[in-house]
């Protein structure tokens, strides 16, 4: 089964209205999709280039030793979710919320966040090279091992945060 017919079956499912659980292991994708509830799905060693995700909830899913590139995401709900191993090339991330995230090991590189909260989440082992972007904002973001190394963001709000 393709990787867009499991991520739709996961959004019926979470719906009500059939479909199963997404269990994303090892697939390539690079669809368009919106307004999906992909809540509690499991990406792990799967490829995306160039997929577009827009008003979509990935609250409290986990994605490991994905590889993410030229993607957009866009008003999206990531509250919760636990991302490890996971690195982002060339995404945009836009007008969206990561509170109670959880980050390991994961890499942005020249990546562009625009409108991004991170409110109480946790980063161990996070690189944002060459990353762009305007208001990214944290209330008690707390983070070890945290790489910032060239980028540059117009507007930075970290309240209460603990990083390095």
């Amino acid at each position: 089964m393709n990787s867009k017919q499991i991520i739709t079956d996961h959004d019926l499912w979470r719906k009500g209205t059939g479909g199963a659980p997404a269990g994303l292991v090892g697939q390539a994708d690079s669809f368009a999709y919106a307004g999906l509830d992909l809540d509690l799905a499991q990406f792990v060693d799967s490829t995306f280039n160039s997929s577009n995700f827009a008003n979509t909830t990935f609250r409290q899913a986990v994605w490991r030793s994905c590889r993410f590139t030229g993607c957009r995401f866009s008003n999206c709900d990531f509250d919760g979710i636990a991302i490890a191993d996971c690195t982002f090339i060339d995404c945009t991330l836009a007008q969206s919320g990561f509170a109670r995230s959880r980050l390991a090991g994961t890499r942005f590189e020249q990546c562009r966040w625009n409108g991004l909260s991170f409110d109480q989440s946790e980063w161990n082992g996070v690189q944002v090279l060459r990353c762009t972007g305007t208001l990214v904002k944290a209330v008690g973001l707390q983070g070890q091992r945290v790489d910032f190394t060239d980028s540059n963001f117009e507007q930075l709000e970290f309240s209460g945060a603990n990083i390095n």
